[in-house]
Order: C-alpha cells, then sequence, then structure tokens
C-alpha cells in the first residue's frame, strides 16, 4: 500500500512539473494578417529583441528595422508575402500575412459611366489622379 501511495504521489509530481515545464515556455503570437497599399508603409511592433527578419517574396514587401523592437513595412507592389520576425532562440516574435494592395484603405474611387475618379478621404477628401478604365480590347500598334 505504500509503494502504491509513493507511485501515485510520483506520478502528480512528474505531472505537475511537466505542465509548469509547459508554462515557462514562451508561446509563438498567433499569426496576423497586415494590409499595405503600395507605396505606403506601416510599423510592426515586435513582443522582443528580433535578430533575424524573413520576408517571402521581397518583390511585393521590404522590411526596414527602426530599432530591436519595432520593424518597418513597405508595399512594394500588389500581391501577398509573409513576413517573420525571430529572437535570438530563434523564437517567432511576430508575423504574418502581408497583403499589398493598389489602394490605400482611406482612398475612395468614385465610378461613373464608364471613369474613375479616386479621392484620398481623412474628413475631406482631395481627387487623387483619375482612374484608367481597363481596356477589354487588345491594343494593336499604332493605335491607342
Amino acid at each position: 500500500m505504500r509503494r502504491l501511495s509513493l507511485a501515485i504521489i510520483a506520478f502528480f509530481s512528474l505531472c505537475g512539473a511537466a505542465v509548469a515545464a509547459q508554462a515557462a515556455v514562451p508561446t509563438a503570437p498567433a499569426p496576423r494578417t497586415m494590409s499595405v497599399a503600395a507605396g505606403q508603409a506601416t510599423t510592426l511592433p515586435l513582443g522582443g529583441s528580433a535578430r533575424e527578419i524573413v520576408v517571402g517574396d521581397p518583390q511585393i514587401a521590404d522590411v526596414s528595422v527602426v530599432n530591436d523592437r519595432t520593424l518597418v513595412i513597405l508595399g512594394k507592389r500588389v500581391g501577398v508575402t509573409t513576413v517573420f520576425a525571430f529572437d535570438a532562440q530563434g523564437r517567432p516574435l511576430a508575423g504574418g500575412q502581408v497583403l499589398v494592395t493598389d489602394v490605400a484603405a482611406d482612398t475612395v474611387t468614385v465610378q461613373r459611366g464608364a471613369s474613375a475618379s479616386a479621392y484620398a478621404c481623412d474628413g475631406r477628401c482631395t481627387a487623387l489622379t483619375p482612374v484608367e478604365p481597363a481596356s477589354n480590347q487588345p491594343s494593336v500598334a499604332g493605335q491607342p
């Protein structure tokens, strides 16, 4: 009976130690989706000191390091890529999918028949360059 009691105590002690060890290991942050317009930038705060930065497709987005805890993500061309930051032990600090769009979040496009105009709005709207309608016909050499 005494051996059984000792075995049970040892079992629960080991289980408790395993649970405590798992709680002590930091978990990776959940990947997130970041959106940025082409030609624009956004910041990505990190949960620790970054040692390594990985960009899936550097033709879509680029990363600049402001300091060891802040990154700036620059949208280069429309598309989707990923960005991850790792600490000195190789643990992920932040990262996820980067969606680079052709229009900023505070831009409005107004369609009038076949023509469209883009406006940047922040309390007041300012007209941007007119949006060219997409042509469904192939261009022929010498003709517009």
